[in-house]
């Protein structure tokens, strides 16, 4: 078998992976909308890692190192991301910088307008699955590996408030393509596209809800809605429930272990077809923000 019967597809175009979903998206906003940058009036360091549908074979794993800050008497917020996302045979490390200026609305409300700039390395290594072919010791697939780099460029909008919170973004504006050969093209990234809220309702002077929903588009895919409820106690505790449309339910629980340090874990139990092939995915999630005094930020949320 040559590569070229490897590939041949007749003239169909192929979809590599997309951009790593979250569940605990919430708090990791700057990852799917540059706006945010800024936004925790405070330097503010995030780190997540995902495991998604274990026991499956070549399942997603996701890592990603997330920074921003506020800069300038309140108005400009700067970001920078590392994502590192395999799934099976294909592995992309990205870095995005995000730029924010932030508009003071009212008292406490304020509106972000966010560009987001990144370079995104993504290899592929097609020998790697040689192994499963009729004639595995075709050099010609055995030694086939693809690299491409490309530049990603995004953008967002973000409003909040001390009870309402909603953004919407596109961090992948543009989409990249290679070609194999003659006949077969590769997507190696689409447009992607996403809208999401949440509103904080207090039930007392300890205990809030907060149902929010995450909208993500890919042209050429179905829309996925994620719906979720959470009840925070004495702002130190989040117990959340969400439902991800035809995929899965998520379990959330999240703990300021200091005024500083925020820690979470989301476990997913899959659904429908997914669920026949693939046991849970987990999600863990650690956020630190650096309180600066006074004259530097003046209300650290």
């Amino acid at each position: 078998m040559t590569i070229s019967l490897f590939l041949t597809l007749s003239a169909l175009t192929l979809s590599a992976q997309q951009m790593g979903q979250y569940s605990q998206y919430f708090s990791n906003e700057l990852i799917i909308n540059p706006a945010f940058a800024g936004s925790h009036e405070a330097l503010s360091i995030t780190a997540v890692h995902r495991s998604q549908w274990t026991g499956l074979e070549g399942a997603p794993a996701t890592q990603t190192l997330s920074a921003h800050s506020l800069f300038k008497n309140e108005h400009i917020g700067l970001g920078a991301s590392i994502i590192n996302d395999k799934v099976g045979i294909h592995q992309n490390l990205t870095f995005n910088t995000s730029y924010a200026y932030h508009l003071q609305v009212n008292a406490e409300a304020f509106l972000s307008f966010g560009l987001q700039v990144g370079i995104n390395h993504k290899q592929s290594d097609y020998g790697a699955i040689a192994s499963q072919l009729q004639n595995p010791n075709d050099p010609g697939i055995s030694s086939f590996k693809e690299t491409t780099n490309s530049l990603e460029v995004g953008t967002g909008i973000y409003y909040r408030d001390p009870k309402l919170h909603i953004g919407l973004s596109a961090p992948q504006l543009f989409s990249s393509k290679t070609r194999f050969n003659d006949s077969v093209t590769v997507a190696l990234n689409r447009p992607h596209y996403f809208l999401y809220s949440r509103y904080r309702v207090p039930l007392s002077h300890n205990v809030k809800i907060q149902p929010g929903f995450l909208v993500k588009y890919l042209p050429g895919l179905p829309v996925s809605v994620d719906f979720n409820l959470a009840a925070i106690f004495n702002e130190v505790l989040l117990t959340a429930i969400s439902y991800r449309s035809f995929e899965s339910i998520d379990l959330i629980l999240q703990a300021k272990l200091t005024p500083q340090l925020k820690t979470g874990y989301s476990f997913d139990y899959p659904l429908g077809e997914v669920g026949e092939l693939s046991r849970s995915s987990h999600e863990i999630m650690l956020n630190y923000i650096f309180k600066f005094s006074r004259f530097k930020v003046k209300r650290p949320r």
